[in-house]
């Protein structure tokens, strides 16, 4: 069975600031790689929230578009 590997944003409080970028196969995974590298990275904040980002695909946006 293949892991699914899926793009994970740390977000600052304010919901605008990147802290971090993870890789993981679900939120409950990515949250708890987050909870380790807030204390390996240092944050600088308690309060973040992580949530998945779309990087292209087909839910999200290409950085570069094609119209036919």
């Amino acid at each position: 069975m293949t892991k699914q590997l899926n793009y994970y944003q740390v977000l600052y409080s304010d919901g605008v600031t990147e802290l971090d970028l993870i890789v993981a196969s679900n939120l409950t995974e990515a949250k708890k790689i987050a909870a380790e590298n807030a204390k390996t990275k240092n944050y600088g904040t308690a309060y973040y929230k992580v949530a998945r980002c779309y990087n292209g695909g087909v839910r999200g946006s290409a950085p570069t578009r094609h119209w036919h």
